[in-house]
């Protein structure tokens, strides 16, 4: 079912909330006080309508603060209670983004799929600029296709790392016609951080879009565990010849270590100047997200800046360390939850 208007002569499109996944707005829905935007060249308007017919998987619903286009109904979701975003604010150059922002919070995942196939990409993209600005988002970049890097825009899709889990699950960019078009926004107050990807899918009729929305938030510290000390890393070392270091992070996509991982890398420096004639493999792990060669690549990559790290900071020997990457090959829990891939996302010491 396709909702639609006509004034003054020009199409408008009706953004729809769909409140399903967010508790604070159930009992509104079910009230039926839900609303859905119209956005017009010049207004937009509160209008309420009835929901679409297409169903959401279940369990899931839009983000109350960046609606939906009529119309189109969920096909994938994800919800993390505390994650970081880059969302890139520039094209892709070549070997990085121009400009990304970034945010801490809840992070929600959504695609969505049309019931009509007809609808084309340039409208799906500016019924969502126009929804988003009327909502008082800032615009921090917008742009298709070659504007955004080459393989007209496939390249600035897949190096985000915005979106695919959805492109996995529901809908990967279309060989030929792709039609990437993106919006990257913040809400008035910069608590919400968008990335909105519209494009044709293989296997889809008609358009797709997968958002990535961060929701700014506070870590609850009672979820946060104690960093391993060295006595506790040299005891798993002991037992079990290996020990994993969650307190390791590193960028998006990437091999840069973040500033925070540098309590964890001195920890192991001072088990490595106390125990003098300790070796120790330093092994990358990835989750299951991704190609399975980018992810052996990556957590190699990302191995090496560790012991890097503790060459040029701490001043251990490199010959004393040997970078490994394991890629997804060895989780230590279900990949199926964005918990499971947190805990998968780690780097292991092992004695060698």
């Amino acid at each position: 079912m396709k909702f639609c208007t006509r004034f003054q002569g020009s199409m408008f499109w009706l953004l729809l909330p769909t409140y399903s996944s967010w508790n604070a707005y159930v009992k509104n829905a079910v009230m039926g006080r839900s609303k859905m935007w119209l956005v017009g060249t010049a207004a937009a308007a509160l209008l309420s309508v009835a929901a679409v017919s297409a169903a959401d998987i279940e369990g899931a619903g839009d983000h109350p603060k960046v609606p939906r286009v009529a119309g189109s109904y969920i096909v994938f979701s994800e919800q993390s209670d505390f994650d970081r975003l880059a969302v890139p604010t520039g094209p892709w150059l070549g070997d990085q983004f121009e400009s990304l922002e970034r945010l801490e919070g809840e992070v929600l995942r959504l695609s969505y799929n049309f019931e009509d196939p007809s609808v084309t990409t340039l409208r799906v993209k500016r019924s969502y600029l126009q929804a988003l600005q009327a909502r008082g988002f800032e615009i921090l970049f917008t742009g298709s296709e070659d504007d955004l890097s080459g393989g007209a825009g496939r390249t600035f899709f897949i190096e985000s790392g915005l979106f695919e889990r959805g492109a996995r699950d529901c809908c990967r960019v279309a060989n030929r016609d792709r039609q990437v078009r993106y919006i990257a926004a913040r809400s008035e107050a910069g608590d919400v951080l968008a990335g909105v990807a519209v494009f044709n899918a293989r296997r889809v009729d008609g358009p797709a879009v997968s958002k990535a929305i961060v929701t700014a938030a506070e870590m609850d510290a009672t979820m946060d565990h104690q960093p391993l000390t060295a006595g506790e890393m040299e005891t798993g070392l002991l037992q079990e010849g290996r020990v994993a270091v969650q307190d390791i992070l590193f960028e998006l996509n990437s091999a840069a270590v973040l500033p925070e991982s540098a309590e964890a890398l001195a920890t192991i420096a001072e088990l490595m100047s106390e125990q003098s004639s300790m070796e120790l493999l330093v092994v990358g792990h990835t989750d299951n997200t991704g190609d399975f060669d980018y992810n052996v690549s990556l957590s190699l990559e990302r191995a090496q800046s560790v012991v890097d790290w503790l060459r040029d900071e701490h001043g251990i020997a490199g010959a004393r360390l040997q970078a490994a990457g394991a890629g997804m090959m060895a989780p230590v829990t279900s990949n199926r939850t964005e918990a499971g891939r947190a805990q998968n996302r780690r780097v292991e010491l092992v004695e060698r």
